[in-house]
Formats: C-alpha cells, structure tokens, sequence
C-alpha cells in the first residue's frame, strides 16, 4: 500500500461565491478521499491525507471540472504534518489576512434555474430570484470576505425548511448556494404606483408587462442597481423615457428573452453569441440588421433601431428579467435609472424619490434584497475575431487581473471622464466597477465611497497614489489630498502613456513598444492638450515620437459636443493662418484636409455656424487651446461632412464617421460623403504605418500597442491591425479593459509598480 501523506493547498482566483467548496467536497466523495475544505480570506483552502499518487489525481480533477464560473489564478502545494481525518467535510471560513483575497462577480442565472423558473411543475415555477450554487449576484450583495450568507445581504432572510435541506444536502446543486431562496423564503417582488391603475389579479411582473404594453415606463430593480424599462416599439413610450432621462438622442441598449430573438434585428457571430450567452451576460455592440432584413417580424418604430450601425444587445441575467421578457412578448429597452450623467440608483428610498420626481415613471417594481454596491451593464464588443471591452463593470469587476512582476500596495485614481479606479496587491491589479464621469457631487460621492469599500474588503493599504497629470481632475486633487493625509508618495502619469501602459500590463509585454495613442483630450507633459500620440514606451518611462501637429481650437472641453467648433478651428488654421497645412517639422503630423474642407464649401455645411464669430475668437486668443487630439479631427472632419448635427452627444459623431466608412467599404459605388469618410479613416491608417516604420528604423522594435478611444473605432482598428500585421509588427491592444479611459486606472498602476521596481 502506498504511504500516506497530509498535503495543504491553497487555490487563488475566483473560488468563492461559485460553488466550489461544495464541488471540492463532492468530487473529494467520488475519488474516496479524506480531508477539509474552507474559504479564507477570498481563497480556498484545502488539507488531504491520500497517497501522493491520488492526491495528484485530485488535483488534476479540481482543474478540469471545475464550476463553469471558477479561475483558478495561482495553486500552491506543500507536504505537512501528517492529520487523519475520518471524511472530507467543509468547515467554517475564516476571514484571514491573504495577500490576494478575491469576490466573484455577479453571475447571471444558470440553464439549470432557468428551466426550472419555467417548469410549472416545480417548486421554485416563476420564482424571480431562482438561483443555486453557480448562479445569482455576488459582488453586488457581499459586506466582507469571505463570501458566506451571513456576510451579504441574504442575511436578512431567513431560509425556510426546503431550502435549508437543500442548502444543506451535499448531493443536491443548491449545496452551500448562499443565495438560495423560493416563494415561501427570501427576497419577494413589490410595487410602488405612481399613477392610477386599477385593481387587477395580476402578479406584480404581469402588472410590470401590462403597463409597457400601455406605453409606460417603469423603473425596475435589477441585480446591480435600478433600470428604467420602456417598450422600444413605441414612440410614446421612449420619448417619455428620453424626457425622464434628459438623453435627446443616443441610442438605448434593448434586452432580448433568448439569443434567437437576438438574431432577429442583429448579425450574430460565434465569438458575439458566447459573449451574450456569458455567466457576465454583457451588452453586446452588435451590427443590425437592415430594415428589409427585417421584413419577416415586421418591425415597429424602425428609426429607435437606425440610431446607429450597432445595436446594444443583451440578455436578462436574472429570472425577473426573463419573467418580464416573456410576459411583455419581445424586446424591452433596459437602461440605468438616472439622469444621464448621474450615477445608476440602488436604493430604494432614492428611486422611490426620484419617480416622486419624475411623474413619467408609472411603477416601481422592486425588492428588499439591499443591493451594496451599484453595478452598471457591462459593454463589449467584438473587433479583430475577439471580445474587447467597452465598459468593464458587472460580471466582470472586481475579477482581478493578474500583472507579472506587480509588487506592493498602490491605488491609481484613474481619468475625469469615464472613470474606474484600480487597487493592486501583489501581481493582482482589481479595477473598480465603471463610475462614468467625475464631473458631480453625486458621482464623486460614490467614487469615494467605493474606494473605501474595496480597500476594506481586499485589506489594502496603499503605499503609493497615482493619479493623471491634469490640475483640474477631481481624481488628480483627490489624490494629492490623499499623499499628503496618509503620508504615501504621490506619481502623476502622462494620460496617453497610462493608454500604452494598459496594454502593456494586459499583455506583459517586456522590452520596448510603440505606443500608439489616439483619443480626444489628455494633458501633456508641456501643458498642452494631447491626442495624436505616437510614443516609445519601455518600462515605467515613455519618449514622445510624434505627434498631430497643434491646432488652436475654440471652445475646449465643449467642443466635444459641439464637433463644428473643431471644424472650423481646423478649417481657420489651414486656410486664415496656414499653419496647420504648411510643411511638418520634427516631430509633427499633418491630415491633408483638403478634400472635406473643399465639400464644407460645395455643400454648405459650415454655413449655419458662427463663422465670423469664431474666426475673430481664433484670431483673437479668446478661449482657445492648442491641441493635438485626433478625437477632435474625427469630430472636425464629420461635421465638415455634414454627418453629425449641431449639438451630438460624446462620440457620436465618431461614431457616425465610422458608420459611413463601413458602408463605403460594404458598397463600391457608395455615396459621395460615405467615400470620403472611408478617405478619412485609410488617411489615418497609413498615418499610423507610416509613423510606426519610422520608429521602428529608430528604436529597433518590432511590438505596436494601440490604445485610447479612437481605436474602439472598428474600421480604424482592423485595418491598422491589418497592415501593421501585412508589413511585419507584433500588434498588441487592451481586451479586459477598455481601450477609452476606462482603462487608465490600470496604466497608472502598472506604471507605479515599475517605478517602484526600479525599471
């Protein structure tokens, strides 16, 4: 008989919330093995005495079937003192002082609990809140490590005698799920009027149905935090939500009940239809379909879907969703309840405030689950045959991402706009949920608020807080009051170095890289405004290659919604002053712009604007800043085009661009204003080959990192990465985070921790 021995192993990643100390129990049972199993801190911890042979085998079974949401981040293993134990049994957590303690992310609800919430013959037929052991919402309800019932907000609901069995039952999927609960225990739906309806014997989603079907708009409390739900069919319908909202004309995501009726509207890939169907349940950016297309279901309200070439698409993530989905009969739209700009309500007490507010809003359907911390949709979409992320919020934060090499304890405050923040520990780096803008009270309020939180449930102190290098960033002024209140060093990171150092910390891509880094506004080093940037990036440094030549441009930070205040101060330097089309020196760029300021003149696109007037504010100095932002060349050359209107919300008329390059490379004969827009974008593609051989010659590398906004472009993007391919570059870019910057916080940490390495 072989000897026995006692081996303790430790699992890092995401262990916990995911079923995996019953699935350790339950597979330990099978193989016949003897031990313990129990959460510490956000690890799993295991003790084992077997053969070293079968414990081998043990651990080879704990990788390979694992729970579909586990990851398995880092093992270690070590022979102990020899223990005897008489079964494998799951003890009682301890919360621990472990240097890389983890919390799942939400998970949406399982095939399993879904069957069964639409199975008429089960218990749990139509629960809301259906989950087990792999499903159900996590970060969203915890209080503290590690991830036990008492630890979330379950704690307020007792379980009834079926569920404690079951909860109790190794051999049943519901073992240790601590959100487990059915109609006789847990949270339970409510409503709250705000308008006269009258008496009915409907449940409360069937009223919920109802009232969309009228036309109405509800608020509707999902896993992460409030949605307002409105029927996307009906103009009535969505101009009320748009009111309510005060967002004229940016497009809202639509839920849909099942990837089938998904691919009904939109074009669905294999990687696309993964992504949808993911325990992470993200918005998907999907390319709709054409009105013709969509004949066969004979589509009502068309123009809310033409809003643009993409439709925001998403599935429900939890069983009220689907609940609602199916008994409304098709696709709802599903966006924050908010004011647009403002952080997406959680508490109760503040949406029933604010539909008090707002009389547009007929119901709220709610329960009394606390949700801890608010959690917006996360965004993805897919570019070059693979996911990238947009917005990386729920099902996805706090998941840490692993960063080679990272050492110590560091916080990285992030951008003013589009905001998320990152805490590292070690090699792990947790980014924040996304925060959006930090341009409130109300935004800064819960910023903070989530700081503190996830310094406390990850036990981290920081020894360092980086920040932007811009003065007026409510993060930059949050960080230096924090340097000097707790006595830690202070790093400011160039903007467009921190877009570089994401991919590098995504990648871990050692030696030198050329950074490419394209976006609409980030302080320079010579406080000006940057945003054409080619960089030479190697370690925690950067050397500034080439760059857009500076324009003097009116208006700043407004211009990015007024995109013809770009194009005029592009159309005054080229041909008033001449000192944007004259030769390049150095290390400046120059767009040939010739051929859309010639089609402003044919057509009259500029000629409703302020001319004169902003001409004599050029001239003059008067609230001008010179820039070298390739967002707002984009934004300059789509109204010179006539693409985008007057007064577009943030990136839309990027976005708007784009779609007209697509369209003239799907058509050969394309529209005049399509063909110079697909001119626009092959201009800036062979701007970046062109810039990236040159530093190549220069530096010696080989490696390309594109990042920032510009490159959520689709056409930029996989074309540039086509070409840099075609002519010999390793082409690198951000994929679980977002390249605009959302994913700063993560170049900020990445840069602090080489500096602290002394690299």
């Amino acid at each position: 008989m072989a000897r026995k021995v006692t081996q303790h192993i430790k699992l890092w990643g995401i262990v916990q919330g995911v079923g995996f100390r019953p699935f350790v129990a339950k597979l330990a049972e099978q193989m016949k093995i003897k031990g313990e199993v129990r959460n510490i801190g956000g690890l799993v911890e295991i003790n084992v005495t077997d053969s070293q042979k079968r414990i081998d085998e043990f651990v080879r079974e704990l990788f390979r079937t694992k729970p579909r949401p586990a990851e398995i981040v880092h093992m270690s293993r070590k022979t102990v003192t020899d223990r005897n134990f008489s079964e494998f049994t799951i003890i009682s957590s301890d919360e621990g002082d472990d240097e890389a303690a983890m919390i799942p992310a939400d998970l949406a609800i399982c095939p399993d609990c879904l069957a069964e919430m639409r199975d008429k013959d089960n218990v749990r037929y139509e629960h809301p809140f259906i989950s087990c052991m792999v499903c159900g919402p996590r970060y969203t309800i915890i209080d503290k490590i590690p991830y036990d019932r008492e630890n979330t907000s379950m704690s307020e609901f007792p379980m009834c005698e079926m569920c404690e069995s079951e909860y109790t039952d190794i051999h049943n999927r519901r073992y240790h799920a601590q959100t487990i609960s059915c109609h006789d225990c847990g949270p339970q739906m409510t409503f709250k009027l705000n308008c006269d309806t009258p008496d009915t014997e409907k449940t409360e989603l069937e009223k919920a149905a109802a009232l969309l079907k009228e036309r109405r708009v509800i608020a509707f409390k999902s896993v992460g935090g409030y949605n307002l739900v409105a029927n996307p069919f009906s103009d009535n319908s969505v101009d009320a939500l748009r009111k309510i909202k005060g967002r004229e004309t940016k497009p809202f995501a639509i839920m849909f009940r099942d990837i089938e009726e998904i691919k009904q509207y939109c074009y669905v890939n294999e990687v696309e239809e993964k992504l949808l169907t993911s325990s992470a349940r993200p918005i998907v950016l999907l390319e709709r379909k054409t009105r013709s297309d969509m004949e066969h279901i004979k589509i009502r309200n068309y123009d809310e879907f033409a809003k643009s070439r993409f439709i925001g698409a998403f599935l429900p993530s939890m069983g009220a969703q689907y609940i609602l989905l199916e008994k409304f009969g098709g696709p709802l739209i599903f966006t924050s309840a908010n004011i647009s700009g403002m952080p997406i309500i959680k508490d109760d007490e503040e949406m029933s405030a604010f539909m008090e507010r707002q009389p547009l809003i007929a119901e709220m359907f709610y329960n009394e689950r606390k949700i801890k911390t608010s959690v917006d949709d996360s965004v993805v979409r897919v570019i070059d045959g693979q996911p990238q992320m947009i917005r990386r919020s729920k099902g996805y934060a706090p998941v840490p991402l692993y960063m080679n090499g990272g050492e110590g304890q560091i916080i990285a405050l992030g951008p003013q706009l589009k905001n998320s923040f990152c805490l590292t520990k070690g090699p792990f780096a947790y980014l924040s949920q996304y925060f959006g803008d930090m341009d409130t009270v109300e935004a800064q309020n819960m910023f903070m608020e989530n700081v503190f939180r996830m310094e406390e449930l990850f036990r981290i102190r920081p020894e360092m807080v980086v920040c932007d290098m811009h003065p007026l960033y409510y993060t930059t002024k949050l960080a230096q009051e924090n340097s000097e209140k707790h006595g830690v060093p202070l790093l400011q990171v160039q903007h467009h170095h921190a877009h570089i150092a994401s991919v590098m910390a995504e990648h871990d891509i050692e030696g030198g890289v050329i950074g490419v880094s394209f976006d609409g506004t980030g302080y320079g080093t010579d406080g000006k405004i940057w945003g054409g940037e080619f960089l030479y990036c190697e370690g925690s440094e950067f050397e500034r290659m080439s760059h857009l030549r500076y324009v003097k441009m009116i208006g700043g930070d407004s211009s990015m919604k007024e995109a013809w205040k770009s194009a005029l101060s592009y159309i005054h330097a080229c041909e008033k002053v001449g000192d944007y089309r004259d030769g390049a020196e150095g290390d400046e760029i120059i767009v040939d712009l010739t051929p859309f300021i010639e089609y402003a003149k044919i057509y009259g696109t500029m000629d409703q604007y302020e001319l004169e007037f902003t001409e004599k504010a050029l001239a003059g100095g008067i609230n001008v800043i010179e820039s070298s932002s390739m967002g707002r060349l984009f934004d300059g050359v789509a109204a010179m085009l006539g693409i985008c209107d007057y007064n577009s919300y943030e990136g839309q008329c990027a976005m708007l661009l784009e779609d007209a390059a697509a369209r003239a490379l799907a058509n050969p004969v394309a529209e005049e204003v399509d063909e110079l827009a697909l001119k626009f974008h092959l201009q800036i593609v062979d701007m970046i080959l062109d810039q990236c051989k040159k530093i190549r010659d220069i530096k010696g590398t080989r490696k390309v990192a594109l990042s920032g906004g510009t490159f959520q472009n689709k056409v930029i993007m996989e074309e540039a990465l086509k070409r840099l391919r075609a002519s010999g570059f390793e082409t690198f870019y951000n994929i679980s985070v977002s390249p605009n910057d959302g994913g700063i916080a993560l170049g900020q940490a990445y840069i602090a921790s080489m500096k602290k390495k002394g690299r």
